[in-house]
């Protein structure tokens, strides 16, 4: 397995090809440097199996300051490779990058759909503290072009970085 920064293009063939304003939003991200990409990629086949991205600055502070507080969003590994690790290094890596960087926090939004087992695993990975419940995902753009509001609010979680779990 290889993880790295991945491409705008990469991005968006695992978005395929999509042009939603959430892709364009990112895309966007990618190329003024807010955003990185990070993925997992099987060595054997080189497909990207796992993404993962940092940005350095939000629009809601709380998640991201762009000076000591990063956030982590879109977390995906392909079903095919769940519980075999990749997770685990693809999150160890964007820790250390984040703390290469200088941050010393980062917050991650936990998805209702599965609440129970995200809130657990995170909770290993450091995301312990429960700064709020917020019903505006601001990395989700609508087809109106502004930030999609939830019904039922999602928690943000923080890990206050320390030297890093190996």
């Amino acid at each position: 397995m290889g993880i790295r920064i991945g491409l705008i293009e990469e991005m968006q063939e695992l978005w395929e090809n999509s042009n939603s304003p959430t892709c364009r939003y990112f895309t966007k991200g990618m190329q003024q440097g807010n955003i990185e990409f990070w993925t997992v990629e099987d060595e054997n086949s080189k497909e990207l199996v796992g993404e993962l991205y940092i940005f350095w600055d939000s629009e809601d502070k709380d998640e991201a300051n762009g000076k000591g507080r990063a956030y982590l969003c879109a977390f995906r590994i392909h079903k095919d490779y769940r519980g075999l690790g990749y997770g685990k290094k693809l999150m160890m890596r964007v820790l250390d990058r984040v703390r290469e960087r200088g941050f010393n926090e980062v917050t991650i939004g936990v998805d209702n759909d599965d609440v129970e087992r995200l809130t657990s695993m995170y909770s290993c990975w450091g995301f312990s503290e429960l700064i709020k419940y917020q019903y505006t995902d601001y990395h989700y753009i609508g087809k109106d072009g502004k930030p999609v509001t939830y019904e039922v609010p999602f928690g943000l979680y923080l890990n206050k970085l320390g030297k890093g779990e190996k």
